[in-house]
């Protein structure tokens, strides 16, 4: 009696696949921040476990829904990259032949750059968050907050287009989109809180058992004002002890 076989055509995880030339330096460095997104997923992820705060989720939620509409998009346009052959480097038959069937189609169209559009939403998404939100900041500390966040879009972006997985068109298309998708979708929050959405969900019984919180609006402690209270705790007790 034979055996059935699931054929194995393995394809590469497009967010974490990145092709670069290993003695180019700037080419490495590009490498690295493509993977940014990876890492601010697993920041927004991080941010959670230990805050408990509901903020991470509801970015995490919108960037989820960000990248639903660029895959939506890419069907649409169907605007190839512009070295396609990358895709399939390293993705073989059983024969040696390169698999091209077995691609993800979302991986052979490059118009809007998905990276790109992540960052713009993210960007945009947190300098509106720093410049409304966080009143505790001074302007200068503000100033360097967006800086940083402004750079680390635009290496992203600059990545895409020197490994050659998108073209200047592509990715500015993305970055825009994402920037105006950013905008709406900290608009639809803001307003989901001053309705009392988001104060609901937070109340649910389920989350409240996981101790999940949002201090949007009344001003997430800094590391200084936690580090003061843990000095008032330990005199506390250091008082109780004498």
């Amino acid at each position: 009696m034979g055996v059935s076989t699931i054929a194995y055509e393995p394809i590469p995880f497009d967010h974490t696949y990145v092709l670069y030339n290993p003695s180019d330096p700037i080419s490495l460095i590009s490498a690295i921040f493509s993977l940014l997104p990876i890492e601010i997923l697993i920041f927004y992820f991080s941010w959670f476990l230990i805050t408990r705060e509901i903020e991470p989720v509801i970015i995490a939620f919108g960037q989820v829904i960000n990248d639903i509409i660029n895959n939506i998009i890419k069907h649409l346009i169907k605007q190839e990259r512009p070295r396609p052959e990358f895709l399939s480097v390293g993705i073989f038959k059983a024969n040696g032949t390169i698999n091209t069937g077995s691609l993800n189609k979302s991986l052979e169209y490059g118009m809007p750059s998905a990276h790109s559009q992540f960052m713009g939403f993210f960007c945009c998404y947190f300098l509106l968050k720093i410049i409304y939100q966080w009143p505790n900041l001074n302007k200068l500390n503000k100033f360097y907050l967006c800086f940083i966040f402004i750079i680390c879009s635009i290496g992203v972006v600059f990545s895409r287009i020197y490994l050659m997985y998108h073209t200047i068109e592509q990715t500015l298309v993305g970055v825009i989109f994402g920037c105006f998708l950013g905008s709406c979708y900290f608009l639809i929050v803001c307003i989901a809180r001053d309705i009392g959405i988001i104060r609901w969900i937070v109340n649910w019984n389920f989350l409240q058992k996981f101790y999940i919180k949002d201090s949007c609006y009344e001003c997430p402690l800094s590391f200084k004002a936690e580090y003061d209270l843990w000095h008032q705790r330990k005199a506390k007790r250091c008082n109780k002890i004498e």
